[in-house]
């Protein structure tokens, strides 16, 4: 897979529920001839102080934890993440009115 060809349409986090909330993703992957995979509902939050900002894959609300319902693993992991935060650099460095998503193919 090409890194350049995964598609991410970022949302900034403007009213939160949690001030660590900064955004929500949602990812394209193309899988040639097959078509396309998209993947909503990643999040990108930030830890505690002095630590990096990180991509949560999407998941829902058990009794009792958080499940995950999709989980990359292995290089496609980083290959996602590295595009998420990515574009949510991008979107903090341009001016515009937080919140709108954009379609954009980020190298990894």
């Amino acid at each position: 897979m090409n890194p350049e060809s995964i598609t991410v349409e970022l949302r900034l986090a403007t009213n939160a529920s949690s001030p660590k909330l900064k955004a929500f993703a949602d990812v394209t992957l193309p899988l040639g001839d097959l078509g396309l995979l998209k993947l909503c509902g990643f999040s990108v939050v930030q830890g505690a102080e002095n630590t990096p900002t990180r991509v949560v894959p999407p998941a829902r609300k058990g009794e009792q934890r958080y499940f995950e319902i999709v989980l990359p693993i292995g290089k496609i992991r980083k290959v996602v993440d590295d595009a998420v935060l990515a574009e949510y650099t991008k979107q903090l460095g341009t001016e515009g009115s937080p919140g709108e998503g954009t379609k954009r193919g980020r190298r990894a």
